[in-house]
């Protein structure tokens, strides 16, 4: 099924060219044009969504709210909304007297469910549904979508204390279709994510194999093995793979550096070092210079080229690429019978490494301060209070000794290499 699609585009504004007569005889820039890519939203037809696409014009050359990044998120979850009219064939101005029927009603009661069915995460819902109303707000305001509210709004008072410690009040507009940030039962790790089973683990890392899915196969091994978030992933370049540096009093074992001042980014912009098996970093060493990988190199713009994951049209996995390809990975596994894999997130490859780092920290370091220093660095934590979390879920969920025992002889190297079709034996086995 075709979606609509999220483009980034350089922007400039137009003013008239007049002849002597001063007729306007061309519009040509001014001059001003963006230095960062806008986000723009075509149909899936490859009509572009006027109104949603002004929208953002219009935020970025505003006095606030003017952040790219901001920008880019807010037009991604407006995205995934006009896929979703697409797909229900319904107008962005359905707005039939009953409210149930209306195309924003509809889309809050989706979005619920997917949050209902651990296929969306209760932050995205509420964040997709909140950009959603956003964008409304503003439409209503230019005179886009009638003169008569689409929705009921109340005011809600919260307190607080300001930094001099007295109690405040302060009213907040609330709508009736914002959905809460329901977390979800039960303890969870970072971003309200479970690790998968190592059962799991294998099975889908042997069918990105099986189905020749090259890019994906490395880009989760190496959050099931180093914990590396997908922006840190998605922004290693060849000069982070030929800096890597080599511990020699634990052999089998590379250090890529990431954040400030490398390229590669990480949350928080937090310096550190990623812990890579010597047989997995081996692997992307031999893809960076594959002919598969150079083909897209050939593709990719001057200042792309080094970047060391590239999509087939040569240019670099983006936020909004990325999830496509997870989604679509999704629906293919659950197509084949892979049902266990419909609300899988790419994070919890690094809530999985997160895991088993820990058991095997508390296994072989001298106490719990130490496993917790360990792991922080290891997967560059700005807080500890979310190094914590992981002992907490393995206090109440312990592994077992044999899959920390696995996992100690993948951290120290001690892996033998196997055949190439067998690329999981290639980090898992003693």
């Amino acid at each position: 099924m075709s979606m609509a699609t999220l483009q980034l585009l350089s922007i400039s504004r137009l003013i008239p060219e007049r002849d002597k007569n001063n007729k306007i005889i061309d519009w040509i820039s001014d001059g001003s044009e963006t230095k960062e890519r806008v986000p723009h939203i075509f149909f899936c037809d490859g009509e572009p969504w006027f109104e949603a696409n002004r929208f953002a014009m219009d935020k970025l050359w505003s006095t606030s709210g003017n952040n790219i990044k901001t920008i880019t998120s807010t037009l991604g979850h407006l995205k995934n909304y006009a896929s979703w009219l697409e797909e229900v064939e319904m107008d962005w101005r359905h707005f039939p007297k009953r409210k149930k029927d209306r195309s924003l009603f509809v889309y809050r009661g989706y979005l619920i469910n997917q949050r209902d069915t651990n296929q969306l995460m209760p932050s995205t819902a509420s964040a997709r549904m909140s950009a959603v109303v956003r964008f409304y707000r503003w439409c209503f305001g230019e005179g886009l979508v009638g003169d008569k509210p689409l929705w009921e709004d109340s005011y809600k008072v919260l307190k607080f204390y300001n930094t001099e410690g007295f109690n405040r009040t302060m009213s907040v507009l609330s709508s009736e279709l914002s959905i809460p940030n329901r977390k979800r039962p039960g303890l969870t790790l970072e971003d309200g994510l479970l690790p998968i089973t190592s059962e799991m683990r294998d099975q889908l890392l042997r069918y990105l194999s099986d189905n020749d899915d090259v890019e994906l196969r490395l880009m989760l091994a190496l959050g099931f093995f180093t914990g590396a978030r997908s922006e840190t992933i998605r922004t290693l370049r060849l000069a982070d793979i030929e800096n890597a540096t080599t511990d020699p009093l634990q052999p089998g074992v590379k250090y890529i550096s990431v954040g400030p001042p490398s390229r590669v980014k990480t949350k928080y912009s937090v310096s550190g070092q990623i812990i890579i098996p010597e047989s997995l970093f081996n692997e992307l060493e031999e893809y960076f210079y594959s002919p598969r990988r150079l083909m897209r190199q050939a593709l990719a713009k001057k200042e792309n080229r080094t970047v060391l994951f590239l999509t087939s049209r040569g240019n670099p996995y983006s936020d909004t690429s990325f999830t496509k390809v997870m989604s679509d990975l999704r629906k293919r596994m659950v197509a084949d019978g892979l049902k266990c894999f419909q609300s899988f997130h790419f994070h919890q490859s690094r809530a999985t490494f997160g895991t088993e780092l820990m058991s095997l920290a508390l296994k072989y370091l001298p106490d719990k301060a130490d496993a917790i220093c360990f792991v922080r660095d290891a997967m560059l934590h700005k807080d500890e209070s979310t190094t914590w979390k992981y002992i907490k879920f393995l206090d109440r969920h312990p592994l077992k000794e044999k899959y920390a025992s696995e996992f100690y002889q993948l951290i120290t190297g001690k892996v033998k290499k196997k055949q190439r079709s067998q690329p999981l034996e290639d980090y898992d086995n003693g």
